[in-house]
């Protein structure tokens, strides 16, 4: 094999850099930030709007009684799940393309120039779908659409996330991850408060009704309520009003845009700087791709028994945090009657007070050891969600039916307490699983590890709808649902006996992980 000669400054990260190849992982993570907190609020009204009126599907739901677990919740955390599934089917087929791809733009750019824009597009286009009142045609086009926005953005996300290791040596890339995570946190954050930022920018161009509109309290269908009253507010021609969230889509998508556009430059200044060309590094990703079977693995029965119990637990308590994705903004919406623009900011509370943990939550599992770190966190996690959910449901609410004082400081308690609780999980349970293999087998089980909670990220939204349905469409049992599903995983979990040796170095384990962003 021909020896290569090393990069220039390949001892030391370039983070300005690295930082600019961070921009696509930046849009990314910013088109799903607010694809997870909208959609399912614009599918819940039109969903309502079927399941309430008198239409074919209406009347079969209600004249067959086999039919009565059918539920609004239910079938929009199924869509939401399409994500998912197009993730584990078309992600890892264009990540090898892209391997092989050879262009004057490189490996990767070509799959994100033509799709990302495409992509951008299909997501402007799911709230205008939502506009066209005849409801059936309304859910056709955006179930069109939205399956159309899931293919193409699994087109380009693995490109997009290997462009980090293409102009990375391999002993940065733990480094480098670091920054381009920052970069996904960054996108993120803006994600949940953009809307409102379209709110005030659609205001500031004229478009005062429509701001207002993004502002406003609505019902279960969509339809803009007094706050005070809950009567409806009607249009000029004494029609319902309906919140139109294209603004808030269309924002995104031009930053989303402006991310890939920054990061075309930086490829087009810095295409020198590439590594994936080189033949030791192709070596070393032919290599990697090579299976391992389950059997040829020298670790004893005791170690596979920890190992299927460890999978078991994952998929137990990934069930109950991807089940609060796409179901917080409607419970915040039903429950707390606080509008989609403004619920994501609670998301952001969540998703700091996880982010903040996070270094902690590692000391601990090095202090108190791994399992006994997820064990705390997930016992936080299961006590503040029973808490909330018994005080829930023993105060009465106010005259207009959002929750008392009492209830929301309980609440605001139960997102700080309970994203420093998965911060503990999180953290932990990579490592201990990467541990129970040994260094030699880091590849292998991580992709065991990521079997587990794909999986989750399937079945969970859907059960925890199948819940919410079977309590009359009450989202308070979101909770219900979590704190049954951690308790589990915390039950299991005591019966794994290895994984606390520290044999896997902190590198090792940042490597592994970035095989899932």
């Amino acid at each position: 094999m021909p020896k290569v000669k090393a990069p220039e400054n390949s001892n030391k990260l370039n983070y300005g850099r690295t930082a600019l190849i961070g921009f696509g992982f930046m849009g990314c993570m910013l088109l799903w930030s607010v694809y997870n907190s909208y959609v399912p609020v614009i599918l819940r009204g039109k969903l309502t709007e079927v399941f309430a009126g008198d239409s074919a599907f209406a009347q079969f739901i209600s004249s067959h009684p086999w039919m009565s677990w059918m539920s609004v919740a239910l079938i929009v955390n199924a869509i939401m799940t399409i994500d998912n599934v197009f993730g584990v089917i078309f992600q890892p087929h264009f990540g090898k393309k892209s391997d092989r791809t050879h262009s004057k733009y490189g490996k990767r750019m070509p799959y994100i120039l033509i799709c990302m824009p495409i992509c951008a597009l299909f997501f402007c286009f799911i709230p205008v779908a939502a506009t066209v009142r005849a409801v059936g045609l309304s859910i056709l086009l955006m179930m069109s659409v939205i399956v159309c926005f899931n293919f193409t953005m699994s087109v380009w996300r693995s490109p997009v996330v290997s462009l980090m290791p293409d102009f990375t040596p391999s002993a940065l890339q733990s480094d480098a991850n670091a920054v381009i995570n920052i970069m996904g946190g960054v996108g993120q954050m803006f994600g949940f408060i953009v809307g409102t930022i379209a709110a005030t920018l659609v205001g500031l161009v004229g478009l005062t009704e429509m701001s207002t509109a993004l502002k406003a309290a609505t019902n279960d269908l969509g339809q803009i309520i007094d706050k005070e009253t809950g009567e409806l507010i009607l249009n000029a021609a004494g029609e319902p009003r309906y919140v139109n969230y294209t603004p808030v889509f269309v924002v995104t998508a031009v930053v989303a845009v402006l991310c890939i556009v920054v990061l075309f430059f930086f490829y087009k200044k810095n295409r020198q700087h590439d590594l994936s060309a080189q033949a030791e590094i192709l070596a070393a990703e032919a290599k990697k791709d090579e299976k391992i079977k389950i059997k040829t693995l020298p670790i004893t029965k005791e170690e596979k028994r920890s190992l299927l119990v460890m999978l078991a637990a994952l998929f137990l308590i990934n069930n109950a945090s991807e089940a609060i994705i796409p179901n917080f903004t409607n419970f915040a919406n039903t429950t707390l009657k606080v509008p989609p623009i403004y619920s994501t900011l609670m998301m952001a509370v969540f998703a700091v007070s996880l982010a903040a943990f996070g270094i902690p939550a590692g000391i601990m599992g090095r202090k108190l050891g791994r399992k006994k770190t997820i064990m705390i966190g997930l016992g936080a996690i299961v006590a503040m969600f029973g808490v909330y959910l018994v005080i829930s449901q023993s105060i009465q609410p106010n005259a207009d039916g959002s929750v008392n004082k009492f209830t929301w400081v309980v609440l605001w308690i139960a997102l700080v307490v309970g994203g420093a609780a998965i911060g503990c999980v999180n953290i932990n349970t990579l490592p201990l699983v990467l541990t129970i293999g040994g260094r030699e087998y880091v590849g292998t089980f991580t992709g065991y590890y990521y079997t587990a909670t794909m999986s989750a990220s399937v079945t969970g939204p859907i059960l925890c709808g199948l819940v919410i349905g079977l309590f009359k469409e009450d989202y308070n049992f979101m909770f219900l649902f979590c704190a049954i599903f951690f308790a589990l995983g915390l039950l299991v979990i005591t019966q794994v006996k290895h994984g606390e040796s520290f044999e896997i170095t902190d590198e090792e384990i940042k490597l592994a992980q970035m095989a899932d962003d």
